[in-house]
């Protein structure tokens, strides 16, 4: 799982474009090498619901926060909008594994 420094140079140092691939609405996020990658906007579950799938993505890192280990670091879009923030560690978010 990336890290939380990993996560914070996708949101600073890449180009993000919102599209459509495979009929699944989300982010091609290229980097200054152009090296990219496809993020479903494949929403979150809460509970047995599974919610705001094509219009959210929300992906974990490995990284806990340091005052609260109960949150965790996660990368957040919409449409139009992308950030790092913390969440609680029970909320059902996508898991995208980086390699070396």
């Amino acid at each position: 799982m990336p890290t939380l420094q990993e996560l914070e140079a996708l949101v600073k140092d890449c180009e993000w474009k919102w599209t459509t691939e495979g009929g699944h609405e989300g982010y091609w996020v290229t980097d200054a090498n152009s090296n990219s990658i496809f993020l479903p906007a494949a929403g979150c579950r809460v509970g047995s619901s599974l919610i705001y799938v094509g219009m959210y993505g929300n992906y974990w890192s490995s990284s806990l926060h340091t005052s609260y280990s109960y949150r965790a670091y996660t990368l957040n879009f919409t449409r139009g909008y992308h950030c790092v923030c913390t969440f609680e560690r029970f909320y059902g978010q996508s898991v995208r594994l980086v390699t070396e």
